[in-house]
């Protein structure tokens, strides 16, 4: 039996209904679902930007939209897609400068969340800078890291050293710093996190506008999300079976001695401090150690939150294996307003990308690449290097390939699906150092 589907114009879609189909392909489209509930304006939005037409499942829209939609056109209908943008995006900016604490008088009229910093370098120049960086911030982080265990306090300025060259770095070419991290040997588990939740937390921080005083404060921060872990047993930390609740509960506890750690060392800016104190915090409450909800999370720890989580899916721990990005950006969106806050996620998404460069994925005729490069129009369809074959044998001579540029409606390449990391023996580092 047929679905009942109804075509409206995106002028008249409404929080609560379902999007079943498109007036065009999927694959042209930021969406990570063929088919979605839509939970906020922000992705109405997302649609207008995309569509003038979608057809809405009536059956799985919300009971009071469907007879909304029997309804004479209200007058917020016969408003201007230019103009309902404006709107939209004034009001997104006005949200963030009240998360942020900023006095702002009026948002910029085309304001949207990535225009506040432009790449100043590209991705090749700044690859030869960000090497060094990396390794010698990573290499001071697993100093101070290892001396916590040992017993002794951390040299916040030493940090603080880095984590200025970190920001630099990102605020020139955010893309560099990233392939590094997704590079990186993953040997020591808390470190390598640690690294990973610091680059994100800057590049999702860029992207939403902070200042360079800000940037250091939320990059520091995810540099310490887990110092507390270093004052625990290693047998423990590694264990590859399921926790009991007692070793549960005790690994909870790395929250509230981070903290300690940190008070010893001096005086530390309060956002770190509620950045390490609440990125366990859910924003449905069903976090820890506090079991906060909603606005009463800090917005650092909202931030680190969702790094602390994308750093781990995407790694392989003792009693899991690393999703794809794809895959674990999948599940934020299927978290929205649980765990994480929806305009969070949706922010970073936009920030980290649905196919970052460096990820590798399968087409749908089988073969393995390695992506190039995104297209924020068309973040499902970025250019490609083809590595392995159908049957997954590695190619002579590689095959670039850009999706974006397929011709007519039906595109005859597609991205089945998000390959986890170090699939296939497949080492990035070969494609980019």
């Amino acid at each position: 039996m047929s679905k009942p589907l109804r075509k409206i114009d995106v002028d008249g879609l409404r929080v609560g209904m379902y999007v079943s189909r498109l007036d065009r392909p999927w694959l042209e489209t930021p969406f990570l679902f063929q088919g979605f509930f839509i939970r906020n304006e922000n992705e109405i939005e997302d649609l207008r930007r995309y569509c003038d037409f979608v057809e809405i499942d009536l059956e799985e829209s919300d009971a009071r939209i469907v007879q909304f939609l029997d309804a004479p056109n209200s007058s917020n209908q016969q408003q201007s897609k230019a103009s309902e943008r404006r709107g939209i995006w004034r009001s997104l900016w006005q949200r963030i400068c009240s998360l942020f604490g900023w006095k702002v008088a009026e948002a910029p009229r085309d304001f949207k969340p990535g225009d506040f910093y432009q790449d100043t370098a590209s991705i090749a120049d700044e690859l030869v800078v960000a090497k060094s960086i990396h390794s010698g911030a990573l290499e001071k982080l697993m100093n101070v890291l290892e001396g916590i265990r040992n017993g002794s306090a951390i040299s916040m300025p030493e940090l603080e050293v880095v984590t200025g060259a970190m920001v630099d770095s990102v605020l020139r070419n955010s893309t560099a710093m990233a392939l590094l991290v997704r590079m990186q040997q993953k040997d020591e588990y808390i470190s390598a996190h640690s690294m990973a939740s610091s680059v994100w937390a800057l590049i999702f921080g860029r992207h939403l506008g902070l200042d360079k005083e800000a940037l250091k404060a939320v990059g520091l921060g995810g540099l310490l999300l887990d110092v507390g872990k270093m004052k625990m047993p290693n047998q423990l930390l590694q264990k590859k079976g399921e926790l009991t609740d007692p070793e549960m509960a005790y690994i909870r506890t790395h929250v509230d001695i981070g903290l300690e750690v940190l008070r010893e060392s001096g005086d530390v800016d309060r956002r770190i401090m509620e950045m390490v104190a609440t990125h366990h915090e859910r924003y449905d409450g069903s976090g820890y150690p506090k079991g906060w909800k909603g606005n009463q999370i800090p917005v650092f720890g909202r931030i680190g939150g969702i790094v602390d989580s994308y750093s781990a899916m995407i790694t392989d721990r003792p009693y899991a294996k690393a999703m794809s990005s794809y895959d674990a950006m999948r599940e934020f969106k299927a978290l929205s307003d649980k765990h994480y806050q929806a305009e969070m996620v949706e922010q970073f998404i936009q920030a980290l990308g649905i196919f970052p460069v460096g990820t590798l994925v399968e087409l749908n005729t089988g073969e393995i690449g390695i992506v190039l490069k995104e297209h924020h129009a068309t973040r499902l369809q970025p250019e490609l290097a083809i590595i392995l074959d159908s049957e997954k044998h590695p190619l002579r001579e590689f095959e670039t390939i850009d999706l974006s540029k397929q011709r007519g409606q039906a595109p005859s390449v597609w991205i089945e699906r998000g390959v986890e990391p170090g699939a296939y023996d497949i080492d990035p580092r070969e494609f980019f150092l």
